[in-house]
């Protein structure tokens, strides 16, 4: 295989976490950017499909400023925003700036990530989830204290310990983390995903930006060095069921199939009653129904 094809780039492992399964993915995305909430259906596809293989280490970078007062985003370079949060980063815990001091919104998020992650690795993920869920297609306002807090009770952790943990030295400490990894490993695309094996001694490779989602499986039986046996993708039902939103550009990516075939699928089983559609303002979204909770 031509890495150059696939722009790989070989990375030092940061050896700063311990590889329960053969492969370790670093993904590299920030939770307010459009193509990262395109990418995270992808990678919702290749855990299903090829999950027992690796597991997954979430590194928020945030570079937009994406308040609801500065609708239009305007990028950033990555280096610039590195060397800014670095030198801000150590007064965060002060609770007067969350209200006081707007420059610092945009990297609540990604602390708010850090917090919700301190009560394990899955609460991280499904905070990640939960938030991008509420700002792509809920339209909040996720730099506001009170949403970051209400995403957190919706995916069931421990309240009290994650307003305390929004800001804990150990929050600002993991985000510090997560900003030295990203500048130690040449981050300097978003979405970015660095695959690394068991062995931390050899060199991962880095894919840069948004692929096909065949170039990271490939990746992947590079790494594993044994042929990938793919699983079957749960029915469209009952893969709705687990989720608390979905939308037909997300299972048209997942199931491989049109817009219009996912869309024909979906009205039967609205006919059925065991999914409903949602419209708000502009977005229209899926959810499983449940006829049990209607009293």
């Amino acid at each position: 295989m031509n890495d150059k094809q696939y722009k790989t780039e070989s990375i030092i492992h940061p050896k700063q976490t311990c590889t329960k399964k053969s492969i370790e993915l670093y993904v590299f995305i920030d939770p307010l950017c459009k193509p990262c909430w395109d990418f995270s259906t992808l990678l919702k596809k290749f855990h299903l499909e090829y999950g027992q293989y690796f597991s997954s280490t979430y590194v928020p970078v945030n570079r937009y400023y994406t308040t609801k007062k500065l609708l239009e985003k305007r990028p950033s370079h990555l280096s610039f925003v590195w060397e800014k949060t670095a030198s801000r980063s150590d007064i965060l815990c002060d609770d007067h700036l969350w209200i006081d001091n707007k420059e610092l919104y945009p990297y609540y998020s990604a602390i708010a990530i850090k917090a919700a992650e301190l009560q394990g690795r899955i609460a991280g993920v499904n905070y990640l989830k939960k938030l991008q869920e509420y700002y792509f297609l809920l339209d909040y306002d996720i730099t506001d204290k009170e949403v970051l807090i209400q995403c957190a009770r919706e995916i069931n952790i421990d309240i009290n310990e994650f307003i305390e943990d929004l800001h804990s030295p150990l929050s600002i400490k993991a985000f510090q983390c997560d900003i030295k990894v990203t500048k130690e490993m040449n981050i300097t695309e978003i979405p970015s995903v660095v695959f690394f094996n068991e062995n931390i001694e050899e060199e991962g490779l880095k894919i840069n930006g948004f692929e096909s989602y065949q170039t990271y499986v490939k990746i992947l039986e590079l790494m594993h060095r044994e042929k990938l046996i793919k699983r079957d993708l749960p029915d469209l039902l009952e893969f709705i069921k687990f989720q608390p939103f979905v939308t037909i550009n997300e299972l048209s990516t997942i199931y491989e199939k049109t817009n219009q075939q996912i869309e024909l699928e979906l009205k039967k089983l609205i006919l059925l009653r065991k999914v409903k559609k949602i419209v708000q303002e502009e977005n229209i979204y899926y959810q499983y129904f449940d006829s049990q909770s209607i009293v």
